[in-house]
């Protein structure tokens, strides 16, 4: 009975860290942050030529009692024949904590420019416009107060719910990327402001603003050996090392590890930690997934993530799952120039400063 209390608790800790008046909240996370590009920066919508699909799930901390869950959908499609254009993308976020005692949802729209500064050398910005709305069911919260040491949940709580249970916001994000390419390698260095109005979102208090979220991340890909046609073995792989780095208020994030595809396989091995000391909170994750071809132009990938915790401080909490599911049509772009020259008429396009292909 007393393991079952302070379970309890520790729901009832998680929460008030997460929605409480004074104290500050954190968006929800994604280990394969490179698997949810949209939702870190707002720049990569479009960067990469056709149209992208991304479908993402997180199950996270297995062993605390309730659900930790986070759904992440989000598509993108790149023109080139408009001069400027980046891309344009579609995100929709919903995270549930609890069994649904708390929900929130976040619906994007996403902009981009492409700006070409030399023939291999390309800058993205990119804005999110979007609305989030948030509902909390406070009748299936459990409060100290109403735990008992021997039998558990039996007193009331001296907690008085607000009369409002829901809450919608605007929101705004701001991103850029630079991308650098080489012989046989592909630089990548972004950078993304969230919540830059700092709304209020606490069902509480109404002079709590959210803190804004700053992320860093910087990934080069090598292309090692030569890869031959459509459906044959390849030879040669990529590799591709990374460093990620997340800021909200006084949270820290630091990601570093990289990812390997070979043939039609891909793998990762990362480590996570919200310090730079090793023993106070760090994660070890494993990623593995394969990649599909339909065609020349299109393929799917599917890839699983397995968070482990390496610190005893936190090993309660259990493991944490990732699934991403990615569709990419190469082909498919906003306008086919050869309809609507007319736009541009008397104006010459200028040429592509940089494509390659994606890890």
């Amino acid at each position: 009975m007393l393991n079952r209390n302070l379970k309890l608790i520790t729901v009832t800790v998680i929460i008030l860290l997460c929605f409480g008046s004074v104290l500050k909240a954190q968006d929800p996370d994604f280990s394969q942050f490179y698997n949810t590009p949209l939702y870190y920066n707002p720049a990569n919508a479009g960067l990469y030529k056709g149209f992208k699909a991304r479908f993402n799930y997180r199950r996270q901390w297995v062993n605390i009692p309730g659900e930790f869950k986070s759904y992440n959908f989000s598509m993108d499609i790149a023109d080139r024949d408009i001069p400027g254009a980046g891309g344009i993308g579609f995100l929709v976020n919903s995270n549930k904590e609890g069994i649904g005692w708390i929900k929130s949802t976040t619906v994007g729209i996403i902009p981009a420019v492409r700006i070409p500064i030399t023939s291999n050398f390309i800058m993205q910005v990119g804005s999110m416009i979007s609305v989030v709305h948030k509902e909390i069911d406070w009748d299936k919260l459990i409060f100290s107060d109403q735990l008992n040491a021997k039998y558990g949940n039996i007193s009331p709580s001296s907690f008085t719910s607000p009369t409002s249970d829901k809450i919608t916001y605007p929101d705004f994000s701001f991103g850029s990327i630079f991308q650098l390419k080489g012989d046989g390698v592909t630089g990548n260095l972004g950078l993304a402001a969230h919540h830059i109005t700092r709304p209020i979102e606490s069902f509480v208090d109404a002079s709590t603003p959210l803190d804004r979220k700053y992320v860093a991340n910087l990934d080069i890909i090598f292309e090692i050996g030569q890869y031959k046609g459509y459906f044959k073995r390849k030879k040669g792989f990529k590799l591709n090392p990374g460093v990620f780095y997340q800021n909200q208020a006084n949270l820290n994030l630091y990601a570093i590890g990289m990812n390997l595809y070979l043939t039609s396989l891909y793998l990762g091995v990362w480590y996570r930690n919200e310090s730079l000391e090793y023993d106070v909170y760090s994660n070890f994750l494993i990623m593995a997934g394969v990649y599909i071809p339909f065609t020349k132009s299109s393929r799917m990938k599917f890839m699983y993530s397995y968070d482990m915790q390496i610190t005893a401080t936190n090993s309660f909490t259990g493991p944490s799952h990732e699934i991403s599911i990615i569709f990419e049509f190469d082909d498919l772009k906003l306008i086919n120039l050869k309809q609507s020259h007319n736009l541009f008429r008397g104006r010459t396009l200028p040429k592509e400063a940089l494509e390659c292909a994606p890890f």
